[in-house]
């Protein structure tokens, strides 16, 4: 074991993890047409669009991974009941923010109190009410959990919502993202939880790592994030298990390509799981050493992802609506609950060039306000603080 210091490789992930992320939430406030709604889609999007929304796969896993490693960190000075408590608050939390402040945020509109979303912050808050649970059982039971969750959960994948009748909400929430009704509330499951209770169950039990020596965790993390590749890599060109949606060989090598990446986020494969976390144990490895001043960025918006996520929503979303009032005159599909595609015949004279010159823009705006929250932290000890 080596001295207590803080791991800036996990800092410099998540950095990493924020920023990609908010190349997305750019996507859906500037994206038009099929930018915005079939990026994905083989028949009518381009390589640029798929990769423009496939790079942002990385944030979610990567970040759910990180939280659960961050309450690893957490247990090393508090009690098992203490870390419970701060699970369980923590995870109260994020769910209230995604049915209020986050909800305004995202629409701006009051139609959101009447079409709540079930989206990221929601997934995190309820995988933090499991692991205040799963951080009283031992570790090999624990690791059972997670890669059941993980690895067995794509068996349930021909099971229908609409099969279970009055139960088909639970399934909604479970593991089939879809729209539940309760007295004329029209609840939006995006992130259904299984397996990312899986996820940040792993993260917590990779945090011992963390505190290995530097060349000992840098091996591991490295044969743990190519051992992911390779897996995911042969389930995929077999399309033996692992994802629904199968890769299918194109026309040309780029379809082809794009086909062999289209993996299923919601709810997330078995393969996409082992592509984005391997991809981040490969560079937890690489990001653990001294770096140069580039990665200076990435450091401080890592210390305050809250933060960070809170602030570049609103903002980008203001963007959009400048941007789209300056262009047409008109920006209502941008103020109502959920945000839709833009009218028909609604184009910028760039796909992307919007999306990415707002994505610029906002790092360099929330910048020096995540410097100052990060160097708070840094001074300050406040209880309400482990909570942003």
């Amino acid at each position: 074991m080596v001295k207590k210091e803080r791991y800036e490789a996990l800092d410099i992930l998540r950095g990493l993890t924020m920023v990609i992320m908010a190349i997305d939430h750019s996507r859906d406030f500037l994206g038009l047409g099929f930018v915005y709604t079939a990026p994905l889609d083989l028949s009518v999007t381009n390589f640029e669009v798929f990769m423009t929304r496939w790079v942002t796969h990385f944030a979610a896993p990567v970040f759910m991974f990180l939280a659960g490693i961050g309450i690893y960190f957490a247990s090393s000075r508090r009690t098992k009941n203490e870390l419970a408590f701060l699970a369980a608050s923590r995870g109260l939390w994020l769910i209230f923010l995604e049915l209020t402040l986050m909800g305004f945020f995202w629409s701006f509109s009051p139609d959101f109190y009447y079409k709540p979303k079930v989206a990221v912050l929601f997934a995190i808050g309820v995988s933090m009410l499991f692991m205040a649970i799963l951080v009283y059982l031992p570790r090999w039971s624990i690791w059972i959990v997670a890669l059941s969750l993980i690895f067995g959960h794509n068996y349930f994948d021909t099971i229908q919502a609409k099969e279970l009748g009055e139960f088909a909400w639970i399934w909604n929430l479970l593991h089939e993202p879809g729209t539940i009704n309760i007295l004329g509330i029209n609840i939006r499951v995006v992130y259904s939880f299984i397996p990312w209770i899986g996820v940040m169950a792993l993260g917590y039990l990779f945090g011992p790592l963390t505190k290995m020596a530097k060349s000992q965790r840098k091996k591991i993390f490295l044969i743990s994030g190519l051992t992911m590749l390779i897996v995911g890599f042969f389930l995929r060109i077999t399309n033996t298990y692992g994802d629904s949606q199968l890769y299918e060989q194109q026309d040309t090598l780029i379809f082809s390509l794009m086909s062999f990446l289209n993996v299923t986020k919601y709810p997330p494969s078995l393969i996409y799981i082992l592509f984005m976390l391997g991809m981040a144990m490969i560079l937890m490895n690489l990001f653990d050493r001294k770096l140069g001043s580039w990665s200076k960025p990435l450091e401080i918006f890592g210390k305050v992802p809250f933060f960070f996520y809170i602030l570049h929503i609103p903002l980008l979303h203001i963007f959009g609506i400048i941007l789209a009032l300056i262009t047409f005159g008109d920006a209502q599909w941008l103020m109502q609950t959920p945000v839709g595609p833009s009218p028909d015949g609604y184009a910028y004279s760039s796909e992307l060039l919007p999306t990415y010159l707002a994505w610029v823009i906002t790092l360099i705006v929330l910048y020096y306000p995540s410097k100052w929250f990060a160097n708070l932290k840094t001074t300050r000890k406040d209880w309400w603080l482990s909570y942003f």
